[in-house]
């Protein structure tokens, strides 16, 4: 009888482009799942595979260039490997950029965990004229090293095959030992002896690179020894050492330490790394002398942008038409079979009437995330950032705060703001994170759709769109210098980018991508959205009007809107939204936008499919058909959804990232609807100026 399959835990971890998430989501396929750490607001991905009679939980780490934690991505990466223990870490390595990668082998190496080497984007090696001796490579490092492509699925059972065998063996080889020098090592000797005495330290934390770290001052070293009963002795051991370290060499020891790690790197690539007759410039580099050109590179990024739109709405409009078919026939076939009455007002108007319409959106969704994780896995987005930054510096962003805004655009401002965390100066966060929920995220996506779609000609969609989304990009350049200069002064520090080789992306890869993001979506339309559509409908069932009280029948469905509990509710704010073209509707609308961005539609949903004589029509139609809207009001409208607060989930997420501080949330909160109807006002003022002057 055989024995139960063995559980192991493998940690994958790489700088940020080595190919990581891709070897991920080949060696776990759909077997994984997205979560946040404990603790912290660090999107996590964990997957299984059952290989050889292991069970193996990979878990995908987030990038880091080295284990000297800045941001809280490196931070939960290290964390995780020095507290958790993984089994085997799997270092993913671009081997087109081997010596920049290596920089994180050298710390891994002294944690008392087996590594594994995958030799990454090998076919990109071979591209360039270069060769690598693996087997040169594992002999001096110490360590199994894998060859691997991991846009073509190559090497992934070689990299199962690695980690069972080094598990099975338990693997006996010495450890590689970073030549720091003698006299780093006698400090780190000095150290070591100290720490030594802590037994309970040993079970927690790999001594060796504890030692290494307080040489470094690294402050999770020190917070971890000043804890000790012999913490502060140890303390102090280590700041004589630093000094000794600092008056020998002239220099900071980290310094010091760092260029010992290159040393050894630099020596090893000399050792294995061969050139052929038929090295050439990388294809990467004959494509960036146009890509990342001073004067091409801004009006490419546009072309680009405009392209995800007009491959957006092109494909997901037929099938975006059939959905309002399909809901539409759907809600005819409930009026026939359920009794006229409440239950079937739920269901057709609270349930299809505003779920139908959120979900027709869903292939604009879709295709929009398809787009842009073509272009991410393609490599184009980092040259986007590097595009990016020198012109974000002159609106006072920072070249990081690029990622958060692109996250944004690619799903939801919640994931985007907590991307803020990157940036290591406060200022520069804080600006991020106030600027990035103008961007038109996933959410807002389906309330632009609906109302382009309502009021611009097919030809022209995709130029609207287009400028709606450059208007975002300039409100948020915008605000952000008005922040800098008046109220977070200070000069945003530049940051260096490393650019990964261009790719060709995996439809399997980009399919999980997209998979990924749209199970989100669903998830959120099945719960919250639902929820949120459901009590819309109470607020304007409720109270209910008899019909015989009402002398002009025909008028019903429209009394029944405006004496119920959200129409009253719109009819208050009504004056407030009068100057900026919009009636107490769209402010229903907007409210219960505060809960989900996408709500926003389901509430036009219900209220249209509330109106008697809407015959269950597109909610598109019924809107274009509404005599009190019009393009101008839409443009309005769009502006304002624009800018007011993000939806509670992000503006929680803010309040958190900000420390709890109450202050800048309510800036966040109240300074955005003012902002919002500042802009309104103007764009519906003006509007109305030009059009009675034509």
């Amino acid at each position: 009888m055989m024995g139960s399959p063995r559980e192991l835990v493998v940690a994958l971890v790489g700088n940020p482009n080595s190919g990581k998430s891709t070897i991920f989501n080949n060696l776990t396929g759909a077997f994984q799942h997205v979560g946040n750490y404990p603790g912290v607001t660090v999107e996590s991905k964990e997957g299984r595979v059952s290989y050889k009679g292991y069970n193996i939980t990979i878990i995908d780490l987030p990038g880091t260039y080295s284990l000297s934690a800045y941001s809280e991505d490196e931070a939960v990466t290290r964390n995780f490997i020095i507290q958790q223990r993984p089994d085997v870490i799997l270092h993913i390595v671009d081997a087109s950029n081997l010596e920049r990668n290596l920089y994180l082998f050298t710390q891994l190496v002294e944690i008392d965990v087996p590594v594994i080497l995958a030799m990454n984007m090998i076919d990109i090696v071979e591209k360039k004229g270069q060769k690598i001796d693996y087997n040169e490579l594992s002999r001096l490092l110490k360590v199994p090293v894998v060859p691997t492509v991991g846009n073509k699925n190559k090497g992934m059972y070689a990299l199962l095959d690695a980690i069972v065998n080094l598990v099975k063996v338990k693997d006996t080889r010495d450890k590689v030992h970073i030549p720091y020098g003698e006299e780093i090592q006698e400090e780190l000797d000095k150290l070591v002896t100290f720490l030594k005495k802590e037994t309970q330290l040993l079970k927690k934390y790999p001594v060796k690179w504890l030692a290494v770290k307080l040489l470094e001052a690294d402050s999770l070293a020190i917070d971890v020894i000043m804890r000790l009963p012999l913490g502060n002795d140890i303390f102090q051991q280590s700041e004589k050492s630093r000094g000794y370290l600092k008056e020998l060499f002239e220099d900071e020891p980290e310094v010091v330490i760092a260029d010992r790690r290159y040393g050894f790197i630099s020596g090893a690539c000399t050792q294995v790394i061969r050139s052929t007759p038929e090295e050439h410039h990388d294809f990467s580099d004959k494509i960036d002398m146009v890509v990342l050109n001073r004067f091409l590179g801004l009006p490419i990024f546009a072309f680009v942008m405009y392209i995800i739109f007009k491959f957006t709405f092109s494909f997901s409009a037929p099938v975006i038409k059939g959905l309002e078919i399909f809901f539409g026939r759907i809600s005819v076939m409930a009026t026939k079979f359920i009794p006229e009455g409440i239950f079937q007002s739920f269901i057709v108007d609270g349930i299809i009437g505003g779920i139908g319409s959120i979900l027709s959106f869903f292939p604009l969704i879709i295709f929009m995330f398809f787009a842009i994780a073509f272009f991410e896995d393609s490599g184009y987005m980092a040259r986007a950032a590097f595009i990016m930054d020198k012109i974000m510096h002159k609106f006072g962003l920072h070249g990081k705060s690029f990622v958060p805004m692109m996250i944004s655009t690619n799903g939801c401002a919640v994931p985007g703001i907590m991307a803020a965390r990157t940036l290591e100066n406060k200022k520069d966060r804080l600006i991020t994170m106030l600027v990035t929920p103008f961007m038109i995220c996933g959410a807002k996506l389906p309330i632009f759709a609906l109302f382009i779609g309502a009021f611009s000609p097919e030809a022209y969609k995709t130029n609207i769109m287009f400028l709606m989304y450059a208007i975002s990009v300039g409100l948020a350049f915008g605000s952000a210098w008005v922040l800098k200069r008046f109220v977070l002064k200070g000069d945003p520090a530049y940051f260096v980018m490393e650019l990964p080789p261009y790719r060709v992306p995996t439809l399997k890869g980009l399919l999980l991508k997209v998979w990924t993001r749209a199970r989100l979506y669903l998830k959120k339309a099945a719960t919250i959205i639902l929820l949120i559509s459901i009590l819309v409908w109470v607020g304007f069932s409720f109270p209910e009007i008899n019909k015989e009280e009402i002398k002009n029948s025909d008028n019903f469905a429209s009394i029944q809107l405006k004496q119920s509990i959200a129409g009253k509710l719109g009819r208050v704010m009504e004056p407030i939204l009068r100057p900026i073209g919009l009636d107490w509707r769209a402010g229903i609308a907007l409210i219960s936008g505060l809960a989900a961005k996408e709500v926003v539609v389901t509430t036009f949903g219900t209220m249209y499919s509330l109106e008697e004589g809407s015959d269950h029509s597109a909610l598109r139609e019924a809107i274009r058909n509404d005599p009190s809207w019009n393009p101008l009001k839409a443009f309005s409208f769009l502006i304002f959804c624009m800018i007011y607060p993000p939806c509670i989930a992000a503006i929680s997420v803010f309040y958190r990232e900000t420390a709890s501080n109450l202050k800048w949330t309510l800036f966040l909160f109240l300074g955005t609807i003012a902002m919002a109807w500042v802009f309104a006002f103007i764009v519906y003022q003006i509007g109305n100026l030009f059009y009675n002057l034509m």
